[in-house]
């Protein structure tokens, strides 16, 4: 799915939603819909911010023609969506003075982004190198200072500041993206 894709799956699920809904969105369908033209992905990543219930969502989805939650999701060749577990996620504590991004506005369904230092922080987990380009339109498109950068990752609970592969991939995107020293 490209943002073209992803806009058209978002007015159908939209369509048929019953209730209002928020989906608070992660990872490539983020980036996508935020402006990199050439980024798609399988699946659609929600966090658990997200707001709506679940039998309408799930019938919404399956009128769009995607899954809901789909047992082995990583394996699938099928659109998808999902919500990431609070235990496997990356993202900074949200900030009250950092609203979230809407990328898309239906009668029944909003769609936002956290801010985009915050999706970079994200990204720190695996630094694949999909997530390294990622990484790299984010700080450019939205001129992301060292400042931001360092400001978000300060929000990250302090577990996931001492784990060795965040600590470790924050030092690259830092020092060899960024630059800096």
């Amino acid at each position: 799915m490209d943002a073209v894709r992803l806009r058209e799956l978002f007015e159908h699920i939209d369509a048929a939603l019953e209730k209002p809904t928020v989906l608070d969105l992660h990872g490539g369908a983020a980036v996508a819909m935020l402006g990199m033209s050439d980024r798609t992905t399988i699946d659609i990543d929600v966090l658990p911010t997200s707001v709506f219930e679940d039998a309408s969502l799930r019938r919404a989805c399956e009128s769009a023609g995607i899954l809901f939650e789909p047992l082995g999701g990583d394996l699938l060749e099928r659109e998808y969506l999902e919500v990431i577990p609070r235990s496997t996620l990356v993202l900074p504590v949200a900030s009250d003075e950092l609203p979230y991004d809407d990328v898309f506005r239906g009668r029944r369904l909003t769609v936002r982004t956290p801010p985009a230092a915050d999706l970079v922080i994200g990204k720190l987990r695996r630094l694949d190198p999909t997530d390294v380009a990622d990484v790299e339109f984010l700080v450019g498109r939205f001129a992301l200072t060292a400042e931001e950068l360092e400001e978000s990752f300060a929000r990250l609970p302090r577990r996931l500041q001492r784990d060795p592969v965040i600590e470790d991939n924050w030092r690259y995107v830092w020092e060899d993206l960024l630059g800096r020293r």
